[in-house]
Order: structure tokens, then sequence, then C-alpha cells
């Protein structure tokens, strides 16, 4: 979930831009908005999927290896775009405000308009659940999921306003894209080849 969560997406962008030009009460804001954005993706992945699977066990196998697929496409994608890096000055001009509720609706309205992350969700969450997951465990995957979002892009916020990390930061993002490419690799073939498999052994 961390190495989707910092890698290129829309969600990033959007709170790299705002806590870049903006200053850190307005990337905590836009943190908020995804966070409830990403809370609507999970309760409908751990309700709806939850009981269709139920119902039909063979969705489980079929999610996990469509789930796997997309993010091989993804990390291959993101392996991909380290060659055309270049290391930037994003962030070194002037901070300019913006409005709280402004920062929370972009943040929400952005992670709402992502359906790939309820897709990279249903891959990831499956995983950790289960076929046969209990309310207890899906409450605490629910509490884990967003408690993480909100305490690690919130750091990451408060991180940016510095200007040695800002630097840091363009200096480093092809090294850091080629890490996130690779670790979502390895997670997205583990997925496949785990569905892959109960598919096969399916009676």
């Amino acid at each position: 979930m961390l190495l989707a969560q910092f890698s290129p997406g829309p969600d990033m962008l959007l709170l790299l831009r705002n806590s870049l030009r903006h200053p850190a009460r307005a990337g905590l804001w836009t943190v908020a908005g995804i966070a409830c954005g990403l809370s609507v993706h999970l309760i409908i992945v751990l309700v709806g999927l939850g009981a269709a699977i139920q119902s039909h066990p063979v969705i489980y196998p079929l999610l996990l290896v469509m789930g796997g697929l997309w993010l091989t496409r993804l990390a291959v994608s993101l392996l991909k775009s380290v060659s055309s890096m270049t290391g930037g000055t994003a962030g070194e001009g002037a901070v300019l405000p913006l409005p709280d509720r402004q920062a929370f609706l972009q943040g929400l309205l952005t992670n709402l308009s992502n359906v790939k992350a309820m897709i990279f969700l249903g891959g990831m969450v499956l995983q950790w659940l289960g076929p046969q997951a209990g309310t207890d465990r899906k409450l605490a995957l629910f509490g884990i999921v967003i408690g993480q979002a909100l305490f690690f892009w919130s750091l990451f916020v408060l991180a940016l306003q510095h200007r040695r990390v800002r630097r840091l930061w363009n200096r480093s993002q092809r090294v850091l894209t080629g890490l996130f490419g690779a670790g979502l690799l390895l997670l997205s073939l583990h997925a496949v080849w785990q569905g892959a498999v109960q598919l096969l052994h399916r009676p």
C-alpha cells in the first residue's frame, strides 16, 4: 500500500503540486480529501466485492489475476518512465494561499475520479483478506489503509515544506520511481501467480 501510495499518479501529482505551491495547511487538507475518497473506494471493495465473492467464489482468483495484470502494466510504465525523467526545481517559487475547502475538494474529487484506485484496492486488499474474511478483519484493514494514508501523506506534506527536502526529492525522483516500479512489479506478479494457481486447482 505504501509503495502504491507514493507512486506517481493523479493523487500524488495533486499532493505534490499543492504542497510545493501552497502552505502546508493546503497540503494537509488535500490529504484529508484524498483519504475520504479512498474510504469510499475501500468500502465498496470490502462490502460489494466481499458479498459477491461469498456467492461466486471464482470471482476472487479472477480479481487477483486482473488486479495483478493491471498492477504489472502500472509497474512497467513506471520503470519505462525513469529514462525520460530529469531533475527539476519544482517548488522553488513563491508559496501561494489556497482555501481549505478548495484543497479538500481537489483531493476528494481527484481520488473519486480515479477508478484505478478501486481496481488496485481490489487486487491488493483481496490478497490480504482472503475469500472468507470476517468483519473484524475488514475493519482492521480499513483502519490500517486509511490510517497509514493519513499519517504518511501528512508527513510527506510537512517534509516538503523544507527547501532541502524539496531539492532532494527533485534530484532523486528517478531512483525512487524505479524502486516504486520494481516493488509494484513483484507484488503484481505474486497476485497473478496466486490467482492463476487457485483457478487451475478449482474442482
